[in-house]
């Protein structure tokens, strides 16, 4: 009996199912013919080794994103189950990153705007629906006159671990507060809170802001918003 030895061509070697799968990892034109002309098990090892850095690379990002929706997820259950909306509690909150967009705003579309100007330009980490808890502070000449309605400096909160950013906000204690609905609960409430600084000795240490839980990109309820109001204090 005979033993058939078939060679690679009689195999059929296809230099564009190469190209097809390089090109889909981004090695350029040049890299992969120069590969084509020069393919031996030394080069296939390293062209290897280079996809599987070039996969991890486009792994992690997803990796991370779904860490995320996962905090997220957790955070939004835990809200759910909250069973003192409204309750006023002082709370001491560590420090935190943020990227922010420096703009005064007063109206719920106004806000959004923000928001999507800081989602393009924080494209490849900043995710309106999947990650990120995102918040305003409140302006402050409108603060002291009263109205808590007028805002600025929209911000995302970012990771711990993340070199991209514009300010930490500094460990410290914050008056805060939880609500559920539209946000035009927020004045009343804001109002409700001073009095409760004012009353148990405390000051306003920097600026009060407004962080959205849930909001529109989450939920088409109104009744279904969570905002949360943390204004830093101090005795």
């Amino acid at each position: 009996m005979w033993a058939i030895h078939p060679t690679p061509k009689e195999v059929g070697f296809s230099p564009l199912a190469v190209i097809k799968d390089l090109r889909k990892l981004n090695f350029s034109i040049n890299q992969i013919k120069a590969y084509l002309e020069d393919r031996n098990i030394n080069t296939t090892i390293e062209l290897m080794e280079k996809e599987i850095d070039l996969i991890e690379k486009e792994i992690m990002p997803l990796v991370l994103l779904k860490k995320d929706l996962e905090k997220k997820v957790k955070v939004l259950k835990d809200f759910q189950k909250i069973d003192d909306y409204e309750k006023i509690k002082i709370e001491k909150i560590a420090a935190r990153k943020i990227i922010f967009i420096e703009e005064s705003m007063s109206k719920e579309e106004e806000v959004d705007l923000a928001f999507r100007k800081l989602e393009a330009r924080n494209d490849s980490k900043l995710f309106l629906f999947a990650n990120k808890d995102m918040g305003v502070f409140i302006e402050e000449e409108s603060m002291k006159k009263g109205d808590y309605t007028v805002y600025e400096n929209a911000f995302f909160f970012v990771d711990d671990n993340e070199e991209k950013y514009n300010t930490i906000l500094p460990e410290g204690y914050f008056a805060t507060l939880v609500y559920k609905g539209g946000y035009e609960k927020s004045q009343p409430l804001f109002e409700k809170m001073m009095e409760f600084i004012k009353k148990e000795g405390y000051t306003i240490n920097g600026s009060p802001m407004e962080i959205y839980r849930l909001d529109i990109h989450g939920t088409a309820e109104k009744e279904e918003f969570i905002t949360e109001i943390q204004i830093p204090v101090k005795k």
